[in-house]
């Protein structure tokens, strides 16, 4: 990744909606965006987003990925327009071509954002949709509440390390593309035109998630097949696809998690610990604040727990992907009692 330096100003009187079937493209669409300090929401299908707007949820932005299964970007994009949301949405899209800008601009959508996101580009539509659509004295007082607490609008995008959310949130969307993959490989079943559109979705969902966690190699694949789909060439699908596919479990059994060390019992000490960590992360939750709970869930997840408090902290973290604060209450909640 090219290093950068762009002036990323927070935003806290924003807020957002991810829509996206991949997990890792939500994970990594919430790290970019939270220098922002945005309110963040997520959605794992157009339809789901549609029912978020239905019940009356507003954002001032969605970030809408073009190419979903059952639903496409375009299409819950038309009807979200048709329920009368005039507020803006971006496309996000793996196959920008030239021309694609008016195929958005003609189908509901603002502007639209090419994948791997380019965060001098998501700066530039942040600002835009949001921050200079905010009356100036909003604008000014966040920024002076900002300088008080000594914070920079200065921030340096650099190369890390996968961090273990963003391998979790792959090894799922490996998972689900084989499972929906392997039967039409087995098969050869491609002539079958809604096979094909199924096929065409996923490994482009996989080209997205490889790319994602640094996969680069299998990445190419995943759109060499891609594009051999929608050409309809037949010939390189059939031959490529099973090679692929044996690649892809290798890297999945390759990163997948062995059995997570667990301990039988608690001293006095650690069930301090853990209740004060969950009680942070309880009232980060409901105050939405996502950062606070993540930093919390890291700490805890560095240490051997019993498994129901493993699993316990399996569920908050996928919960916290999604930025399902109400259900991580529940799950705090529930856990507690029975203590």
């Amino acid at each position: 990744m090219r290093r950068v330096q762009i002036t990323r100003e927070p935003m806290p009187y924003g807020s957002a909606l991810i829509v996206d079937d991949v997990e890792t493209n939500i994970y990594v669409a919430k790290g970019l965006l939270s220098p922002y300090k945005l309110k963040l929401d997520s959605a794992e299908s157009g339809l789901i987003a549609i029912e978020k707007i239905r019940n009356g949820s507003v954002y001032d932005i969605i970030f809408m990925d073009h190419m979903m299964p059952v639903m496409d970007g375009i299409e819950a994009t038309r009807i979200i327009r048709e329920m009368g949301y005039n507020y803006p949405i971006v496309a996000l899209t793996a196959n920008a071509v030239a021309g694609q800008a008016e195929i958005f601009l003609e189908n509901g959508f603002d502007d639209y954002i090419s994948k791997p996101i380019d965060i001098r580009h998501l700066n530039i539509v942040l600002n835009r949709f949001i921050r200079d659509k905010q009356p100036s004295h909003i604008v000014e007082a966040t920024r002076r509440d900002l300088d008080r607490k000594n914070e920079s609008f200065i921030n340096e995008m650099e190369n890390e390390a996968i961090d273990p959310y963003v391998t979790e949130a792959f090894l799922r969307d490996a998972l689900k593309a084989l499972a929906v993959l392997e039967p039409i490989a087995n098969k050869e079943d491609y002539n079958n035109a809604e096979n094909m559109h199924t096929y065409i979705v996923n490994v482009h969902g996989m080209k997205s998630a490889l790319a994602n966690i640094g996969k680069t190699t299998l990445s190419a694949i995943a759109y060499k097949l891609e594009e051999a789909g929608r050409e309809g060439n037949l010939e390189t699908v059939t031959a490529e696809t099973p090679h692929f596919l044996d690649l892809l479990r290798i890297l999945v059994n390759e990163i997948k998690p062995g059995k997570t060390h667990v301990t039988d019992k608690l001293e006095d000490t650690e069930k301090t610990y853990l209740n004060n960590k969950l009680l942070s992360i309880k009232t980060a939750c409901e105050e939405y604040d996502e950062n606070t709970a993540e930093m919390a869930l890291v700490e805890l997840k560095k240490m051997t727990w019993t498994q129901q408090v493993a699993e316990l902290l399996d569920k908050i973290a996928e919960q916290l992907l999604h930025s399902d604060f109400d259900e991580i209450l529940v799950s705090i909640h529930k856990f507690i009692e029975k203590q």
